[in-house]
């Protein structure tokens, strides 16, 4: 073999073996459509795991989060247990472009707040009217590694089901009862 022949090899064995693309990602497992022609107000909207879709499936679950895209570009994200109550981890501002959501939290958040700042919109081919979101750093990740014959629902296990879109008009009163129920930066450990 030449010199230029092993070096086209190791380009080979050095380059990722999926693509970049978090929508390319995700279609080499199963069939998705990217939102990217999307805007932010039709992105807008609370996104939960697990979604209606997950627990159809499998049931009920002892966890979850919750994602609040306001369409004044702010957001809430909140995780909840069966053995604690619904707390805020992060919130900010959020942006949406080219089928991407960015998080940029508030300078009060201090802590990491568990959640990709960057999360892919996309829907399941078999469902048009859903919306759903995945975390680009790590949710992805862990959704290829995981995908195994049932790519589908890791999906819906790894990924944010859109609930409901939330109104101008609702936003103060939601945030508000959000933030009084479940606020608390002094439970977080933080320096």
């Amino acid at each position: 073999m030449n010199l230029l022949g092993i070096l086209l090899s190791l380009v080979q064995l050095a380059a990722p073996a999926s693509s970049s693309k978090p929508i390319e990602r995700l279609c080499a497992k199963t069939p998705v459509t990217a939102l990217s022609s999307t805007d932010a107000t039709h992105i807008a909207g609370i996104f939960k795991n697990p979604g209606k879709s997950l627990i159809k499936r499998i049931g009920g679950q002892l966890s979850g989060d919750t994602l609040y895209l306001f369409p004044d570009g702010t957001y809430i994200y909140s995780e909840w247990a069966d053995i604690s109550p619904d707390t805020i981890y992060d919130k900010g501002a959020w942006t949406y472009s080219a089928g991407i959501v960015r998080l940029v939290s508030d300078p009060e958040v201090k802590w990491e707040p568990g959640i990709d700042r960057q999360l892919v919109a996309f829907r399941r081919s078999s469902v048009p009217d859903e919306i759903l979101l995945i975390g680009i750093t790590q949710r992805l990740a862990d959704f290829e590694e995981q995908a195994g014959d049932d790519p589908e629902l890791m999906l819906l296990i790894v990924g944010k089901e859109r609930f409901k879109s939330v109104k101008a008009s609702e936003v103060p009163k939601l945030k508000a009862r959000l933030m009084k129920t479940g606020w608390n930066p002094k439970s977080h450990n933080h320096p």
